[in-house]
């Protein structure tokens, strides 16, 4: 039996639902490891904000490319603009994130506005965009003593507090967790 080569979703409350019927997508396209649940990340993503942010429905299309899965989440409701994608997280992050996440994990983002909806495509190569133009050779490893590049996909959240000076209230710290609160930890 032949794999299919498109998929299309309606976009519900049953992110569950979504997630696996992207994986199971994605996997038979040739996705896998960390590229397959990056993928399912960001759809996870754009599909919760279409349902906090936007109409609360539209559809979620999957397809296969020669180099990857292409993925396009449509809102009817038309509100994602091009400025929300640039946009940095809050910090501290609580909420927000989501279209970062997903400009950190995939390999392409784009944005449209077809008939006024809001079209989010998002492309995961089958191998890292560094390794899919070929097998790499001993010429292409870095030279001796230096680093190689740094990924581009590796999700990390880096955040020093200062200690927060003897007079400053829990209120005054946005970096002090509940829990602290609750168990009176300074």
């Amino acid at each position: 039996m032949d794999k299919p080569a498109a998929m299309t979703l309606p976009i519900d409350a049953d992110l569950a639902r979504i997630r696996q019927a992207v994986r199971g997508f994605a996997e038979e396209a040739g996705l896998a490891g960390e590229r397959l649940q990056n993928l399912v990340l960001a759809v996870n993503e754009a599909v919760t904000n279409v349902l906090d942010h936007g109409a609360g429905t539209g559809s979620v299309h999957l397809w296969r490319a020669d180099e990857g899965v292409r993925v396009q989440i449509v809102d009817p409701a038309g509100r994602l603009q091009p400025s929300d994608l640039d946009r940095s997280p809050p910090w501290p992050p609580t909420h927000g994130m989501g279209l970062w996440v997903i400009r950190q994990v995939c390999d392409e983002v784009r944005l449209d506005h077809p008939e006024g909806h809001s079209r989010l495509e998002l492309f995961m190569a089958y191998r890292p965009v560094a390794e899919s133009r070929g097998a790499a050779s001993a010429a292409d490893a870095p030279a001796r003593g230096t680093r190689p590049p740094t990924p581009r996909h590796p999700l990390r959240l880096h955040h020093r507090r200062e200690t927060p000076a003897p007079d400053d209230s829990p209120e005054d710290d946005p970096g002090r967790s509940r829990l602290q609160d609750a168990a009176g930890q300074s």
